[in-house]
């Protein structure tokens, strides 16, 4: 039988081609179906990069809020953390141990500089020490205070390992007597490890407070400080302005009896 010119032969190309699909066939939908979903539209990216904007510009403006307020956590820790050296090292040498405030800032809303600093040095005597020995107490082995990276401390200075911007020491009110003579503005601790400053040197709860102030807040109008409570045993607190839990505290001994 004679076979129609149009059909395909074995084998040929047009045997392997896939016959017509009617319109509405699966396999048209699914190919639609991917021509849709092979990208976004401008639409959905616009929307996308507003969202990350968006989220941006949030996370900018809370660290800016969390910066300072770290820095001024770091500065209080800081010195509540060489007290407690301070103290440890009087225990362990038999020596006394001093904590000198030297300057603080006296313009909390200025931000063009900030200021605070402070000494820490072991003594050579139990009593009534003459000279000190910044930290690390190097002096104890070669007679020679040849390092004093550890007991110098100045947070307004850039070149100081604990420089901190825009966070000042406030004003520790009318002075520390400091025991003794030429100790004033000094807090010592004795071997024993407690403090022997005069009771007029004590808040009425028994504690030296020393402030931190975050400046950037204070130019705001905020106060965001950090306090840092010495009690008459040698003991250090770490309190926020914003949340204090340690102000009623007292520090171990009345006031009235606190004299050494």
């Amino acid at each position: 039988m004679a076979k129609s010119p149009l059909s395909a032969r074995k084998g040929s190309p047009a045997a392997n081609c896939p016959a017509a699909l009617p319109p509405g066939s699966a396999f048209r939908r699914t190919r639609r179906s991917v021509r849709r979903n092979a990208g976004f539209t401008i639409l959905e990216l616009v929307v996308v990069v507003a969202i990350v904007m968006i989220l941006t510009a949030i996370g900018i403006v809370q660290s800016q809020d969390m910066v300072p307020r770290f820095r001024t956590r770091r500065a209080a820790v800081t010195f509540s953390s060489l007290v407690n050296q301070c103290r440890a090292l009087a225990i362990q040498t038999n020596r006394e141990c001093a904590i000198w405030l030297l300057d603080y800032d006296s313009a909390l809303d200025d931000l063009s500089s900030n200021a605070g600093a402070y000494w820490v040095g072991i003594g050579n005597r139990s009593a009534g020490s003459t000279t000190w020995d910044y930290l690390p107490p190097d002096s104890l082995a070669d007679s020679s205070d040849d390092d004093v990276s550890q007991g110098l401390v100045d947070i307004g200075d850039d070149t100081n390992q604990y420089y901190a911007r825009h966070v000042g020491m406030a004003t520790w009110g009318a002075g520390l007597s400091g025991p003794g003579t030429g100790n004033t503005d000094r807090i010592v601790i004795d071997p024993t490890g407690f403090v022997i400053n005069p009771v007029t040197d004590f808040d009425s709860t028994g504690h030296i407070v020393l402030s931190f102030v975050n400046k950037v807040a204070r130019k705001e109008g905020r106060v965001e400080d950090y306090y840092v409570r010495v009690s008459r045993s040698g003991m250090t607190r770490v309190d926020q302005s914003a949340n204090e839990r340690f102000s009623t505290f007292v520090g171990g001994t009345p006031l009235s009896s606190s004299e050494p």
